[in-house]
């Protein structure tokens, strides 16, 4: 399990059904394929999803003009669909800087990291079947 507890509400990027009743928090990279497929597949889901970009393959400048954009879930999507970001990367990214320290931390290295609201943890993509039943079984 993992305590998202020690993350400040600056750094995530909230989207999806944001008034779902299951939350999902990804730690995300937006070079990383497996996380496009992931954020694809909870595209099509009834969840919240709070993404937390964190830069293992090099892209906190993407992660900064997507955090900054004014239409974040929309600059998510087109930056994993490799599209221009509506977006000067020019707004406080000290959120970003948080989410990487509490990765480097809790030594998340790779990813997709996957986190249910009751802590529990996955690393890696899943498909749609086995995230609806993983995240449904949420202990509160």
């Amino acid at each position: 399990t993992l305590s998202l507890s020690a993350l400040p509400k600056e750094g995530a990027i909230v989207w999806g059904n944001k008034a779902a009743a299951q939350t999902v928090t990804i730690f995300t990279d937006f070079h990383c394929g497996y996380c496009r497929g992931l954020t694809s597949v909870l595209r099509t889901m009834n969840v919240r999803v709070v993404e937390r970009p964190i830069s293992i393959l090099g892209s906190r400048d993407i992660a900064d003009r997507v955090y900054c954009a004014k239409d974040q879930e929309a600059a998510i999507h087109a930056a994993y669909a490799g599209a221009p970001i509506k977006s000067d990367g020019k707004c406080d990214t000290r959120g970003l800087d948080a989410n990487e320290r509490f990765a480097a931390q809790h030594g998340l290295s790779g990813t997709p990291v996957i986190v249910r609201s009751d802590g529990a943890m996955l690393e890696g993509y899943r498909p749609k079947e086995f995230l609806e039943a993983w995240i449904r079984g949420a202990k509160s």
